[in-house]
């Protein structure tokens, strides 16, 4: 939408307000003022939610004026699903060094496992349709609860309907139109349309991203190392039977055949240790059963192979700086918290086992010489 068809649309049916009235409950601005640490940010959310005031055309502006470009290289987080790359952007979020992209806004990149195709022939809006990722708001706020009761969930007040709006005008100033840049305008709209995100002010190295798969396309890389010299790769590597079974439990229909799945697997883990031996001190390769079990040594790796400083927060996995359910409990280590990754291969019948130890021991064992030995 244009600017002027913001504000016809707001007078028409004050959309902004029923937004914000939906987004932004009593219940959530006090949850808001106890987690809000942006003071900008605060007064701009403040301001386009006053009771009786709010239109949709008071919100782009008092996000535009509040936005930060986000013009960090990615630290991006790559491989086959189910191994484990959700779990360690979660423990980047909140790091003052960092920017941390929930996958559930998007990364900048298709679900597809393929570097984005920007056709420089068309317009920005259409390189915007190549980029966008539907947000669930929903969804998110349901899956990031500090407990089981969804009146506990922490705030999320993600406006997609300025996202677009942040992106262009992101391009008109840009002083080149290159491919890094229409990237860099799209996640810098992720995070100016996410309002109370916490963490964007201060100095930041990296923007963690997770994209699955993206890592299996060799293609891909080239494009990303290509465009960000300077950019990271982070791969997690699973033990075969377990990520089978939990990515078979996890998700039967796709990954109910065993054959066809240990071949994900297998392609996953070939065309990292490829990525690995091309970019070599770009690419950090670690076993996801390290990470579990060894979090903080494994962490404070992470946190050398970044440039970053060590901090506390990298222990534990939270949403904007909050810590959420299943993760908020009291255990000796992380392989207990994160009850989605708790499957392995004793939930495997015999034949299963025996055939993907058939089918990717030798891999299994070559990857192995090529991790991090924490």
């Amino acid at each position: 939408m244009t600017d002027p068809q913001l504000q016809k649309e707001a007078k028409k049916s004050k959309v902004g307000k029923k937004v914000l009235n939906f987004l932004i409950t009593d219940a959530n601005r006090r949850k808001l003022n106890r987690y809000r640490k942006d003071r900008a940010r605060t007064r701009m959310i403040r301001q386009v939610s006053q009771e009786h005031e709010s239109h949709l055309d008071d919100i782009l502006p008092n996000a535009l004026k509040h936005i930060m470009p986000v013009i960090q290289p990615p630290a991006l987080i790559s491989q086959v699903h189910h191994s484990g790359g959700s779990l360690l952007n979660r423990l980047f979020d909140g790091h003052p060094e960092l920017n941390a992209l929930p996958h559930e806004i998007g990364s900048g990149t298709p679900t597809t496992g393929h570097w984005p195709g920007i056709d420089f022939d068309h317009k920005p809006r259409d390189w915007f349709e190549t980029l966008y990722k539907e947000v669930d708001t929903t969804k998110v706020r349901k899956k990031f609860c500090c407990n089981d009761s969804e009146s506990t969930a922490i705030p999320f007040v993600f406006l997609p309907l300025i996202q677009e709006q942040i992106f262009l005008r992101y391009l008109e100033f840009a002083e080149t139109i290159r491919q890094r840049d229409i990237i860099e305008a799209y996640i810098t709209s992720c995070f100016g349309a996410w309002l109370d995100y916490q963490n964007l002010s201060g100095e930041k190295k990296f923007t963690t991203t997770y994209a699955p798969d993206l890592a299996t396309q060799p293609e891909s890389m080239e494009s990303f190392f290509g465009i960000y010299p300077e950019g990271k790769l982070i791969s997690l590597i699973r033990k075969p039977e377990d990520w089978f079974a939990c990515a078979n439990s996890l998700e039967p229909e796709i990954y109910g055949d065993v054959s066809k799945s240990i071949r994900c697997w297998q392609k996953s883990v070939r065309a990292v240790m490829e990525v690995n031996r091309k970019f070599g001190d770009r690419v950090c390769l670690i076993r996801f059963e390290d990470l579990m079990s060894r979090t903080e040594t494994v962490m404070r790796f992470v946190s050398e192979f970044l440039e970053i400083s060590f901090e506390d927060i990298l222990l534990k996995p939270t949403f904007n700086s909050r810590p959420f359910q299943p993760f908020e409990v009291h255990l000796k280590n992380i392989a207990d918290m994160a009850s989605g990754y708790a499957f392995n291969s004793k939930t495997l019948n015999e034949d299963h086992r025996k055939l993907i130890k058939e089918m990717v021991q030798d891999d299994y064992q070559t990857i192995l010489r090529e991790v991090v030995v924490v």
